[in-house]
């Protein structure tokens, strides 16, 4: 991958003073691409010998629960349990052809644990560390494709960042993110894999009304 950034936009309705529920859009720009000597198989389809270019955009839709669970130890620990979605069709092109891999077909809303930890800093900054994760073994798709569709899906968020209060609704958050994204499908006609290893500097805006 030469391209790699993400936009992300989330909404959280709080419930009480302890409790939210957010919903959170993740889109993924992934473009790359390679030189071959001689004719790879993707999908079925041929491609090379030459350059070859990939696109493996993505987006991810997710709904979670928030919890404060303590407010002790100089610091606010937040627990969050929820589903998300990835909605994957990687495309190879050349010279005009493409063809995609309708990783889509397969894949399944996932349960999704994390925590946050929020420490203030002073009257305007505060530091953050968050952590999520969860996946599904390998289980039954529901879909037939060359026999049934087995899927196995794994999903890793890690974040540390500095959080800037502009004014009391305005939040400016600042710090390093990393991904990780890992899907399997078997039957017995395919064996596809698609792993993302991914980390940069993200910033971000909040709002709250």
């Amino acid at each position: 991958m030469d391209v790699s950034e993400a936009v992300e936009a989330s909404l959280a309705f709080r419930l009480t003073p302890r409790d939210a529920v957010r919903a959170t859009y993740l889109y993924y720009f992934l473009e790359g691409g390679a030189r071959f000597d001689q004719t790879i198989s993707y999908n079925g389809d041929g491609f090379g010998p030459g350059h070859v270019h990939t696109n493996a955009d993505f987006y991810r839709v997710s709904l979670d629960y928030e919890r404060l669970l303590t407010s002790e130890y100089g610091g606010f620990l937040t627990g969050t349990v929820g589903l998300t979605y990835v909605y994957f069709d990687p495309k190879l092109s050349q010279r005009g052809r493409s063809n995609d891999e309708d990783f889509y077909r397969q894949e399944l809303p996932v349960p999704i644990v994390g925590l946050r930890f929020d420490i203030p800093m002073g009257p305007r900054f505060t530091a953050r560390a968050s952590l999520s994760g969860g996946g599904l073994p390998r289980v039954d798709s529901g879909r037939k494709e060359g026999g049934t569709v087995f899927l196995e899906q794994i999903h890793a968020d890690a974040g540390l960042s500095v959080v800037y209060a502009i004014t009391r609704a305005l939040h400016l958050d600042v710090g390093y993110h990393f991904t990780y994204f890992f899907q399997h499908e078997k039957s017995h006609e395919d064996d596809n894999v698609f792993e993302l290893n991914d980390s940069g500097l993200r910033a971000g805006l909040t709002f709250r009304f």
